[in-house]
């Protein structure tokens, strides 16, 4: 939107930082490695003949240990073919959850145990050491706060979890703030360490974004956007640990912004978006007729509407906001019916002095879903934008037309550009399946960061 002073995202992706456990003390007559690699028989190396004595169903079961079927025992027993030791069900070295094997259970396929593993269909291994120690963020790349410089309240905050997912306690000996930008942040209410984190457990930790101060640095000039600020926060337990980045976003005052350029490096993207990549402020002139169309040689293509995937329901996520004031909804129209609007989610309003409410900030917080269902339907995008009403703090009136289109044609003026479309790059340069950036500008200023989605699961109806 243009920087200008006001008259008056489940699903939030999370991600794993996975730290891999090598295994051992297996059944089955295996030895799980760091990925589950066994060894022992192809098909279990206990005695027995083709069927195994004692039964057809006993134990070292239809890949266990004792042959081909099994060896002692009947029916589902010790090491059978349903839930006993060594077989092809949730036991310990067999298929399922249990220990070492190839679902969640410890020594499974995150840790040691797959497919084909000796003493088990999906592997072997047993409980292994204290296990993947990960920090799980609000946003894939990490957490991202957004502040403005030299306001001091409220804090601006987030909280992490640092996750225990292996099958042993853990204790947490540090957790400390590193990276580039260290300084700008600070771990509140730090946690009384060592720490006891048991099996399947979380230890919450809030770090804060420093508003002020010689970490902060010099503001920009006013089109460059805001300061972005980079940390790491790490947690140790014994010669285990596990780290995840920590985004700061300082707005130089309330009408401030950031570039787009910038909203991508914290998300983990790289495209290149042109005139928007570097400038909050890049059509000088704000008038809409002046937009650009498709940018030539960046990484925009023209796909207005857009068709379900292949796999699942497609997937809208709201990833950032530099917008009015008030709740702002979101969804998708069937092409050619504009007016035929389906609410996917709201960007909520909030009373906070760092964000205007909510409205100008990265992450910002939902009500509703982020998957729906056009069925085999082609579609658009709209977006419920408030910029022609002005009447910021109570979110406008639905019929003045405040609405912004993936198509040219329906928005206000007619024909304006003002949806861009790029298939979504991770932070290597590598496409995304099915997955694709949609960048709205619903002011004139060409900033196209009013409001940043991700939409998954989808290909261009074109």
């Amino acid at each position: 939107m243009s920087l200008r002073l006001s008259p008056t995202r489940t699903a939030i992706l999370a991600a794993f930082v996975a730290c891999l456990q090598a295994c051992s003390s297996s059944s089955g007559s295996a030895t799980g490695g760091a990925n589950g690699t066994a060894t022992g028989g192809a098909t279990g190396s206990g005695s027995g003949g083709s069927t195994g004595t004692g039964g057809a169903l006993g134990s070292g079961g239809a890949t266990g240990s004792g042959g081909v079927v099994g060896s002692s025992g009947g029916g589902p027993q010790t090491g059978g073919n349903s839930v006993a030791s060594g077989g092809s069900g949730p036991a310990t070295g067999g298929g399922g959850p249990g220990t070492g094997g190839g679902g969640p259970g410890t020594g499974g396929s995150t840790a040691g145990g797959r497919a084909g593993g000796t003493g088990g269909a999906t592997g072997s291994g047993g409980a292994g050491p204290a296990g993947a120690l990960t920090i799980v963020t609000p946003w894939q790349n990490g957490a991202i706060l957004t502040g403005v410089r030299d306001v001091a309240t409220p804090a601006v905050t987030d909280a992490l979890k640092v996750h225990n997912g292996g099958a042993a306690p853990v204790m947490i000996t540090a957790l400390t703030l590193g990276g580039t930008d260290k300084g700008a942040f600070q771990i509140m209410g730090m946690p009384a360490l060592p720490a006891m984190l048991a099996a399947g457990a979380d230890l919450s930790v809030t770090v804060q974004l420093m508003t002020s101060g010689a970490a902060t640095g010099t503001a920009p000039a006013q089109n460059s956007g805001g300061t972005v600020l980079t940390a790491t926060l790490m947690a140790t337990a014994g010669t285990v640990s596990a780290q995840a980045n920590v985004w700061g976003v300082l707005l130089t005052t309330l009408t401030h912004e950031i570039t787009l350029g910038q909203i991508l490096t914290m998300l983990g993207f790289k495209l290149n978006v042109g005139m928007a990549q570097n400038n909050a402020n890049p059509n000088t002139g704000s008038s809409p007729s002046t937009l650009p169309k498709v940018e030539a040689g960046t990484d925009e293509i023209a796909a207005p509407l857009f068709k379900k995937g292949p796999t699942g329901m497609p997937n809208l996520q709201a990833l950032a906001r530099f917008s009015p004031k008030g709740p702002m909804p979101y969804g998708w129209y069937p092409m050619g019916s504009p007016t035929m609007r389906n609410m996917v989610a709201t960007m909520a309003s909030m009373a906070d002095g760092q964000t205007s409410d909510k409205a100008r900030m990265m992450l910002p917080p939902l009500t509703g879903s982020t998957t729906f269902d056009p069925a085999s339907a082609t579609f658009g995008i709209w977006v419920y934008s408030d910029q022609m009403s002005g009447k910021y703090d109570t979110g406008g009136t639905p019929t003045n037309g405040d609405y912004d289109y993936s198509e040219d044609a329906p928005n206000s003026p007619a024909n304006v550009h003002r949806t861009k479309v790029y298939p979504l790059k991770d932070a290597a340069g590598t496409v995304v399946p099915n997955s694709y950036l949609l960048a709205v500008e619903e002011a004139g200023n060409g900033d196209y960061q009013d409001y940043v989605f991700v939409l998954s699961n989808v290909i261009p109806a074109n």
